[in-house]
């Protein structure tokens, strides 16, 4: 085999490779609660998984603790034990925890799925749905396929919502003089680490002492704009002032704190009865959209590609699933107690750096929206 033949990874994709292997082993998936604790009692029969991007159908046999590989025109291609997917499971899960470097090989997994068929692993994917599965719902026996996002405790933590230009909010001040403008951008990295965080806190301060004016100008991408409005027309203008708070304090980028921030100060002027409610329940629906369909540059319908819910490694190997459908309460916990901002390139997406547009009256400045698993 060629050296450039031979599969090389990161953490993430091989978890991809390991959920597919140990599910089949194990015939079945556990549910999780909002705390990604095993449901003892809830669990999902795996009937069968498709990658249709490798051209194979994987149908289980509990039965008969059997693996049936079959090709997309039915023609049964192996026979594999339960057992041999177990086996393979539990010799490369240590392999890809202890991974060195941003992707290295893992010549179990890779000699297993070659034997299976496979040429390569890591397919390019349009959408969000890293996995087709046929589960079992054991109260009604009734079985549907559904498509699933894989995330993984091992490694780095997966991104829900990318920085991009695309992400970008931007902001408008009026009455600052051209003095402060150089003041402003002497705060640089070069001067403090910190940069960032102290030159909003002086463009805010400079806002409360005199009374110079701050507005959200809009979003950067329209499409992003018009995605947002489909959750709730206020999203844009709510989100800008989440970030505004996430990039002038220091170590408040959860989602929750960010949301308990937001029913605190109230933007939107909202009753008592409804502002808790209305900015927790959009924010909840920006995460989740964001893990299972929307891309900030794509005009969204708001289906979702994911229909089935997100599947977890743990660092121990066990792989949970919270299904959209059957553990909705516990899935829209689990990603609002974690999920965070991050900070992007500061340099590629020009965040808090001020300019003007032509020759038009203030100045304006871009604050990028990331989102993360924390």
């Amino acid at each position: 085999m060629k050296t450039e033949d031979i599969w090389k990874y990161n953490k993430g994709e091989w978890s991809e490779a390991y959920t597919l292997i140990k599910l089949l082993g194990d015939g079945k998936v556990y549910a999780s609660d909002e705390n990604l604790n095993k449901i003892e009692d809830e669990f999902y029969p795996i009937l069968k998984i498709l990658k249709i991007e490798h051209e194979k159908i994987f149908f289980v046999y509990d039965d008969q603790e059997l693996i049936e590989v079959v090709d997309l025109e039915g023609r049964i291609q192996k026979t594999v034990k339960f057992l041999d997917f177990l086996e393979v499971s539990e010799k490369s899960f240590t392999e890809i925890k202890e991974g060195k470097g941003s992707s290295f090989t893992v010549p179990i997994i890779e000699n297993f799925l070659r034997a299976l068929g496979f040429l390569k692993f890591k397919a390019p994917n349009k959408n969000k749905s890293d996995l087709t599965m046929e589960i079992q719902d054991l109260k009604t026996f009734l079985s549907k396929e559904y498509t699933f996002s894989i995330k993984s405790e091992i490694g780095s933590k997966p991104s829900i919502l990318n920085a991009s230009n695309a992400t970008n909010f931007i902001y408008k001040i009026d009455g600052i003089e051209e003095y402060e403008f150089d003041e402003l951008m002497r705060i640089n990295k070069k001067t403090d680490k910190k940069w960032l965080k102290l030159r909003i806190l002086k463009i805010l301060e400079k806002i409360n002492v005199k009374n110079y004016s701050l507005s959200f100008h809009g979003i950067e991408n329209e499409q992003f704009s018009k995605n947002l409005k489909l959750i709730d027309s206020s999203l844009p203008y709510i989100l800008s002032q989440a970030l505004l708070y996430y990039y002038s304090t220091e170590k408040v980028s959860d989602i929750k704190l960010l949301t308990e921030y937001l029913v605190d100060k109230n933007p939107l002027k909202l009753s008592d009865d409804e502002k808790l409610l209305f900015y927790k329940s959009n924010i909840i629906e920006l995460i989740r959209s964001s893990t299972f369909g929307m891309i900030p540059t794509k005009r969204w319908n708001k289906e979702y590609d994911v229909n089935g819910g997100i599947l977890t490694v743990k660092n121990d190997g066990m792989i949970l699933c919270h299904h959209i459908f059957y553990n909705k309460k516990q899935l829209d916990k689990y990603l609002y107690q974690n999920t965070k901002f991050e900070t992007g390139s500061t340099t590629r997406y020009k965040t808090g750096d001020l300019y003007k547009i032509n020759n038009e009256d203030g100045y304006y400045f871009k604050l990028n929206l990331q989102i993360r698993m924390k």
